[in-house]
């Protein structure tokens, strides 16, 4: 009886057939089935090679490097970014890539009313992914290393409260939130690191808040307390002012504010108590939009955010006279220069309204004259 024809490749115990060839230097196993199937996964790997992988199978590589690298909201935010690149620019040969590429698709987000933001993301995502790509071999030039955001974009502007909005925070003992607005005034916390403090994180004998950790969404909603800040300098201890010590609770354990089960808030609570603080404090505003039968509907706006009412305590810490890296300190900026730039901003605005008043008092003088 004539022998079975040897197999082409080697069977592993699995039951697989296995090629290892070494393409363009480097050594790749090839496994399937049948041998012919390994002949088909060697050919489209040899023109896969010979074009260059598409730009979004880079992406995929990179981002399962990444990810796990990075805390969740970090990963959550970059996520978005990743998916919005990979959508435009995924079908894309890697080595036909050009700068103009990505030129046109920030261009393209601004149009759209992307905000600068946003914009930076995804073009992070860009230069870090197509560096990636470079050291692992796809291509010789990052083609994203020069491209820049394009001029002109939408930054939101987040001002600080008036004198009659920080006298009503201050002021304010009714309702269930407003413990959250006046913490979020006198410590100059970000939402994520007020929403994970604990009453435990209170020292009364000290006189300090410790800040050591911050509470994060992930995909949208799902609240996750992380064991550190936004930075190094986020590991930081805060003045207990009077006005706190005397308004937040004693002798309690746990989240100062979270959900009814004692869990951390989710995004949505969080959203909902916001819109209904702010209403109750006249943090209000309407505009009217065209409805399809010519009428006008009126919407409710929020320009008030918690971030507000941080840069409303740096403002604060500036009249009161406490310099910029002090200031810099209790913010938990890693880079004083933010501060600098905010205390420089607001001095031109000290400048201009003491120039105000020079002008009105000669006004005045010269009316009696």
């Amino acid at each position: 009886m004539a022998n079975a024809k040897k197999a082409k490749y080697y069977q592993r115990p699995d039951g697989l057939f296995e090629s290892i060839r070494t393409i363009g230097g480097k050594r790749v196993a090839f496994r399937a089935k049948t041998c012919r199937e390994v002949d088909r996964k060697i050919l489209e790997y040899r023109e896969e090679q010979a074009v260059g992988r598409t730009y979004a199978q880079v992406l995929e590589d990179w981002w399962r490097q990444k990810e796990p690298e990075w805390a969740p909201s970090s990963a959550s935010a970059y996520l978005r970014a990743f998916r919005r690149v990979k959508e435009a620019l995924g079908p894309l040969r890697i080595r036909e890539m050009r700068p103009l590429d990505a030129v046109r698709y920030l261009s393209a987000m601004k149009d759209h009313g992307y905000r600068s933001g946003t914009v930076g993301l995804d073009l992070s995502v860009l230069k870090m992914s197509c560096s990636w790509a470079v050291i692992h071999g796809d291509v010789d030039i990052n083609p994203c290393a020069e491209v820049r955001q394009p001029k002109g974009l939408y930054a939101k502007k987040r001002m600080p409260l008036t004198d009659e909005q920080i006298a009503a925070v201050t002021s304010c003992r009714t309702g269930e939130w407003w413990l959250l607005g006046l913490m979020l005034l006198y410590t100059g916390c970000r939402r994520g690191e007020l929403l994970a403090l604990r009453y435990e994180d209170i020292d009364r004998k000290a006189k300090r808040i410790h800040i050591r950790k911050k509470l994060s969404y992930v995909n949208g909603n799902i609240p996750v307390v992380e064991d550190h800040t936004k930075s190094e300098a986020g590991m930081r201890d805060i003045l207990l002012l009077p006005i706190l010590d005397d308004a937040i609770p004693r002798d309690r354990i746990g989240l100062i504010f979270h959900e009814p089960d004692g869990s951390p808030l989710k995004m949505a609570t969080m959203a909902r108590i916001w819109k209904q603080y702010c209403r109750q404090l006249g943090f209000v505003e309407y505009e009217e939009l065209p409805c399809r039968d010519g009428t006008l509907r009126r919407k409710e706006t929020f320009p008030v955010t918690p971030h507000c009412f941080r840069h409303t305590f740096a403002t604060i810490c500036f009249e009161a006279g406490i310099d910029p890296k002090s200031t810099a300190a209790m913010l938990g900026h890693a880079d004083e220069g933010l501060t600098l730039q905010l205390y420089t901003h607001l001095s031109a605005q000290h400048k201009a309204s003491e120039s105000e008043k020079l002008a009105a008092y000669v006004e005045r003088v010269e009316a009696g004259s």
